[in-house]
């Protein structure tokens, strides 16, 4: 004889997905010749809900090694950039019980510099990440409970045939 319940718990009600590609100038301090290096620290983010969407703002810092005055010298270019973003998510279930509910974004792919190349002095930079977006909140669920008819005769049964002087039997 089963029975049907109705659970009420914490799921994720919507998810998405999104790939980012933000293009930046920077302009270093001396003409630069060839670029050496890029890399991006220090990303920082936060996330809101908005309907059927998710809108992330968040920044970043670009470090360029760049060489100037005809190869002979180097330095590093610094730029600390900003972004605002939407990852629009889709519901995976509809009735949720309450108002309340948190957003959860995590970066699957942390910003890393893809190109970067000298334009007219400047140097052009692009950045590319993942983020993916879950929207948590409460909802029901039914689920099917079976009651257990089984008795525990048998599990106290083997208790008493264990021979517990097996290893002095030689």
């Amino acid at each position: 004889m089963s029975e049907v319940r109705e659970i009420v718990t914490r799921a994720v009600l919507a998810k998405g997905r999104k790939t980012f590609r933000i293009c930046e100038t920077i302009t270093p301090d001396n003409p630069p010749y060839s670029v050496l290096g890029c890399w991006v620290i220090n990303h920082e983010f936060e996330a809101t809900q908005n309907e059927k969407q998710v809108e992330l703002f968040g920044n970043f810092e670009i470090n360029i090694w760049y060489a100037y005055d005809n190869n002979t010298q180097t330095e590093i270019a610094r730029a600390k950039t900003t972004y605002q973003g939407v990852i629009k998510v889709r519901d995976i279930v509809c009735d949720a019980t309450t108002d309340h509910k948190d957003v959860i974004v995590r970066i699957l792919q942390q910003p890393t510099c893809t190109n970067a190349c000298i334009n007219d002095g400047n140097i052009e930079v692009e950045v590319v990440f993942d983020a993916l977006a879950e929207i948590i909140g409460e909802t029901k669920m039914m689920v099917n409970v079976y009651n257990c008819n089984d008795t525990f005769d048998t599990i106290d049964n083997f208790e008493n045939e264990i021979n517990e002087d097996f290893i002095n039997e030689n």
